[in-house]
């Protein structure tokens, strides 16, 4: 897959996508919560999409996870349908640069529940902002997830996994790397990654 055309970053757009699941395997384990936050190089968030999701057939998924990002099954009844969800976060995020921390995993569960839905759809160029943070530390000196690098960067994260608060916290860490790599434009990214 080609590289994407070289972009200013200062024109550039980031979706940074976080997600908040019920587990780690993206076979069995459903979506709850996914948030965007749309920035620019300049730093400018151009808009924000979050929301809770119902997940298609709850009965068919066991509901865990919720002692570390506090959505109950109560809020995810009440939360958008999977497809609706779906359908507003690709329309958010496309044309964009897609960005999110350890992103082969937000892709991953993305990819999996648009396939068990009928809307098959992938993610073929993204920024991970772990593997930029580790270019950013070749020396390997310091920790590398979200809140190691929040801590390192002094980033206030809201609320730890709540799916805004950590696209806020990722889109803030990702213009601080850029900023310490020195990037001025998308074809010096390292790891705008192409599948």
């Amino acid at each position: 897959m080609d590289q994407p055309e070289a972009t200013p970053i200062a024109d550039t757009v980031f979706a940074v996508v976080d997600l908040e699941t019920t587990g780690f395997n993206p076979q069995k384990d459903r979506i709850v919560q996914m948030a965007a936050v749309l920035v620019n190089g300049r730093g400018e968030v151009v808009d924000t999409f979050d929301t809770v999701v119902k997940p298609e057939s709850p009965e068919q998924y066991e509901h865990g996870a919720e002692h570390v990002h506090g959505i109950s099954r109560e809020m995810v009844q009440n939360g958008m349908p999977l497809r609706d969800a779906l359908k507003q976060i690709w329309s958010f995020t496309d044309g964009k640069v897609f960005t999110a921390h350890n992103a082969k995993f937000d892709i991953s569960f993305l990819e999996a529940e648009s396939e068990r839905v009928g809307m098959k759809r992938e993610v073929r160029n993204y920024l991970d902002t772990l593997a930029l943070a580790r270019e950013a530390d070749s020396d390997r000196q310091r920790k590398h997830s979200l809140q190691a690098l929040c801590d390192h960067y002094g980033v206030t994260v809201e609320r730890a996994h709540e799916a805004m608060s950590d696209a806020k916290a990722t889109a803030t860490i990702l213009l601080k790397l850029i900023d310490e790599l020195g990037v001025r434009s998308t074809d010096q990214l390292p790891g705008l990654s192409s599948e």
